[in-house]
């Protein structure tokens, strides 16, 4: 593939194939499309189970038993959508500066196998249904602050890398690419579920998280602004009239009497050249409703 590829971004967030460095396999791995799945146990994948739904990939969605943390967060004051959170992530009430917020302490690793694991990697698994990015994910450390009471104060996502943070602790990005690069290009490198890493191992999801969500009503995770998203349906199986940012007032299943503000998958159409035409499910619009809270490692 003659193309110079680029190995910066601004704010450090290389987002896909076009701008995550030199188009090779990582030292000491062979292609993994060539491969089968390493018969090892993925550990990552305890206390997960596949439901009947999955996407045309091939991608199950997952049920996660988050019933050993359960009493911890209840202890902490949390209820509904945060005990659906994975207990790969560890969640606390707490203050910061006054103001309460929902901590998350996450890895950024998936709960299932992707090619983009080194071979060696008891979750790797072989896939061949889309362009593998030259790079493979690798285990964060990331605390990120949810305020308890969102406010309304829209802001850009463009110079934001990790925009919110799904159930299972793998990161939310924007919909949009580096600076020159295309996102609906960089489409082309999502492994099965629906996500890739940059060149420093950041795996994320940009669209869909077909593990969490495939066109369906499901609780996907939390933007850093402390609204909750949805998939692509509402609780009731229609289709949701959307506002600029991506979300809307409403009922949901952890609020079944009370309408909420929250976000949900939004099909985008590109209009850029080469791609124009093409769609795509993705997380955001590119703007928060409210103002993000902190974030460590997320840069």
């Amino acid at each position: 593939m003659n193309r110079t590829w680029k190995r910066s971004f601004a704010v450090g967030m290389c987002l896909g194939l076009t701008a995550c460095g030199g188009m090779t396999e990582d030292p000491g791995t062979t292609n993994p499309d060539a491969g089968t799945s390493n018969a090892g146990t993925c550990t990552l994948a305890a206390n997960t189970s596949e439901t009947s739904t999955a996407s045309p990939s091939g991608c199950p969605v997952l049920t996660r038993d988050t019933s050993a943390c359960e009493a911890e967060r209840k202890a902490q004051g949390l209820s509904g959508y945060w005990l659906q959170f994975s207990c790969r992530v560890s969640l606390s009430a707490t203050t910061v500066s006054g103001a309460k917020v929902v901590r998350a302490l996450a890895d950024g690793q998936p709960d299932y196998k992707s090619f983009y694991f080194s071979t060696t990697h008891a979750c790797y698994e072989s896939y061949s249904g889309s362009i593998r990015n030259p790079n493979s994910i690798a285990a964060k450390s990331y605390t990120l602050d949810f305020p308890a009471t969102p406010d309304t104060m829209q802001q850009s996502m463009q110079r934001t890398a990790i925009v919110g943070l799904a159930l299972n602790g793998v990161p939310i990005y924007g919909n949009f690419a580096a600076p020159g690069d295309d996102i609906f290009t960089e489409a082309k490198t999502f492994d099965r579920c629906g996500a890739h890493p940059q060149n420093t191992g950041s795996y994320h999801y940009h669209s869909e998280p077909y593990s969490l969500s495939y066109d369906d009503a499901r609780f996907i995770g939390v933007m850093r602004d402390g609204y909750p998203i949805y998939g692509r349906k509402d609780s009731d199986g229609s289709a949701p009239t959307l506002d600029s940012v991506g979300g809307h007032t409403g009922v949901t299943a952890d609020s079944p009497t009370t309408p909420v503000y929250h976000y949900h998958v939004n099909e985008q159409t590109s209009t850029n050249s080469g791609t124009q035409g093409q769609k795509q499910w993705f997380l955001t619009t590119g703007t928060f409703r409210g103002t993000p809270g902190g974030c460590s490692g997320c840069n």
